[in-house]
């Protein structure tokens, strides 16, 4: 994340810094697509053992490209319609955070010779009908709406990460899958708080 990212995030209240649990800010700097390491890489946990990502690795990566793509879509939809300060404080470090993530997982599939493809996404993400209810909602009703769709699409990030680390093999995707599931975990418990959840 930026020192312009950070800075920000600095001014924020404490609990909502506690959902942005991810590199960046107070931590080593997640790595950009021009300083990414290579995918066969020193595992963090085996000192000498070359570790490379697995098919099960690059299946998870591409599926959270696809999963963050449609949640910048989502955040995008409502953001300068929202009525809540703290939602809007919310989206806009949702949407700095998974820029980040996003660049990431990405330039790991890249250097694996892979892409984010739609069909690893499919039936993962939020439906069409979910995203015109964004679109369509009166302003009356916007937040309650956002906080329903990014509520459900966020735990299904959670969950899809809290599996892969069960499942994974390389260190720094399954750093990745821990960091995505407590940020993702938290915001839900952060919308629930909300007012406009009720």
């Amino acid at each position: 994340m930026s020192r312009v990212r950070c800075a920000t995030l600095r001014v924020l209240p404490l609990h909502l810094i506690a959902v942005l649990l991810v590199a960046g800010c107070g931590g080593a700097p997640a790595p950009s697509d021009a300083t990414l390491p290579p995918v066969a890489a020193t595992s963090a946990t085996t000192p000498g053992v070359i570790s490379e990502m697995t098919g099960i690795d690059l299946l998870f990566l591409s599926m959270m490209a696809g999963h963050t793509e449609q949640t910048l879509q989502i955040v995008g939809l409502v953001r300068d319609r929202l009525t809540d300060s703290e939602l809007r404080t919310l989206v806009a470090a949702v949407e700095a955070t998974e820029a980040d993530e996003l660049a990431t997982a990405r330039g790991w599939l890249a250097q694996a010779g892979r892409s984010a493809r739609a069909d690893d996404h499919a039936g993962h993400g939020t439906g069409p009908e979910q995203l015109a209810r964004l679109r369509d909602a009166p302003d009356a009703e916007v937040d309650r709406v956002l906080i329903e769709v990014l509520s459900a699409h966020q735990q299904a990030a959670a969950d899809l990460a809290r599996a892969h680390q069960a499942a994974g093999t390389d260190a720094r995707v399954l750093d990745l899958a821990r960091r995505v599931e407590q940020s993702r975990t938290a915001q839900v418990a952060l919308m629930a708080g909300r007012p406009s959840a009720d």
